[in-house]
């Protein structure tokens, strides 16, 4: 199967965009039986901030850009080729440090999980006070 454009569920979100390539509430896309496929943008100085997914396991893979990278409370300085294995239930989040519009992927196991995609816990503690200057 190949997906053109057309096929891809394209969802401005205040950060960026999300590129839905499978979804988990469409059918557009391709048909996969367990996985979500997202191509991220962030814009710089903007993130996917503090949150996690109760019911997936998900694979980020920097394409382009600067991430700050959380994965609890660690961190690390991401770039094109770098990957990150983010657990189900860990709290992580996703922040363009750069000059450019980044992009990631994200792979989530688990497609039809009952829980939301993502819960976000970016103003509870210590999630809230952890990035100084914050973005």
């Amino acid at each position: 199967m190949f997906l053109s454009q057309s096929d891809i569920l394209s969802e401005p979100v205040p950060m960026g965009l999300n590129e839905f390539f499978s979804h988990p509430k469409s059918d557009v896309g391709a048909p996969t039986e367990d996985l979500i496929f997202i191509r991220r943008s962030l814009e710089p100085g903007t993130g996917h901030d503090f949150h996690l997914h109760t019911d997936r396991e998900e694979f980020l893979y920097v394409l382009s850009g600067t991430i700050e990278q959380w994965v609890g409370s660690e961190k690390k300085i991401c770039t094109a080729g770098d990957v990150i294995y983010v657990g189900h239930g860990k709290v992580h989040g996703s922040f363009n440090v750069g000059d450019d519009t980044a992009q990631i992927l994200a792979i989530f196991n688990n497609k039809y999980a009952k829980a939301e995609l993502s819960t976000d816990v970016s103003q509870q503690e210590p999630w809230v006070s952890l990035r100084c200057g914050g973005a």
